[in-house]
């Protein structure tokens, strides 16, 4: 396992059109200037473009010799193209850092041996507000729309710990709650072993409008 200090790693999963980018765009404009908040850029092999994520651009040759000089801290495949997360991230971890960022769920096994704190977000909402969203890129039509939307997703790895996120309304309301969950994280002492919050937190992240985190030990 990597060494690093009581800083806390936090993926961001989700089915297409879930919003994850947009939840993490929130975020990072929340905490911004806040330097133990860390949203680190993506190196992609895909080209940058207005409508994607800010992400830096590689080739598949450079990833390729990136992972072999072991430049990234984790990296994955999918839907074709390379994604790496640099190894910038555990020195924020080592200051005890919360390090937020959009990954696969291909990645969660590899991150809880490499790193003592890991929580799962998994962004959501329901099929019909994705087909919804997925359509309204204008890449696809409904019925691609549909089966991307039912694949099936691979179950979570054992003793993974995941706070789910409903964002099928108001933009603000989800990045409200990823914001609480990732100050949440920021004391050890107060969250020991990035163990799911006390039920008297839970109750109060649902006094606004009756979704708030839904928080699931993975056994």
């Amino acid at each position: 396992m990597t060494t690093v200090g009581h800083g806390h790693l936090v993926l961001v999963v989700g089915p297409s059109g879930a919003g994850k980018d947009s939840v993490l765009s929130g975020a990072r404009a929340a905490f911004a200037g806040q330097r133990n908040m860390v949203f680190p850029r993506r190196f992609v092999t895909r080209l940058a473009a207005a409508e994607s994520e800010d992400h830096v651009s590689m080739t598949e040759m450079e990833f390729a010799i990136a992972v072999a000089e072991d430049a990234f801290a984790l990296w994955w495949r999918a839907h074709g193209n390379f994604y790496g997360i640099g190894r910038s991230v555990e020195a924020d971890l080592a200051l005890g850092g919360v390090v937020a960022v959009n990954c696969s769920r291909t990645a969660i096994a590899e991150a809880q041996e490499r790193f003592p704190f890991v929580t799962v977000a998994e962004i959501t909402a329901p099929p019909e507000v994705l087909v919804k969203r997925i359509v309204a890129r204008g890449r696809e039509t409904p019925e691609q729309a549909m089966a991307r939307v039912s694949r099936e997703t691979p179950p979570y790895p054992p003793g993974v710990r995941v706070v789910t996120i409903l964002n099928d309304g108001d933009l603000g309301d989800a990045v409200r709650q990823f914001c609480q969950l990732l100050v949440s994280l920021q004391d050890p002492a107060a969250n020991p072993g990035g163990g799911p919050l006390d039920g008297e937190n839970q109750q109060e992240d649902r006094n606004d409008d009756g979704r708030g985190l839904v928080i699931v030990e993975q056994l």
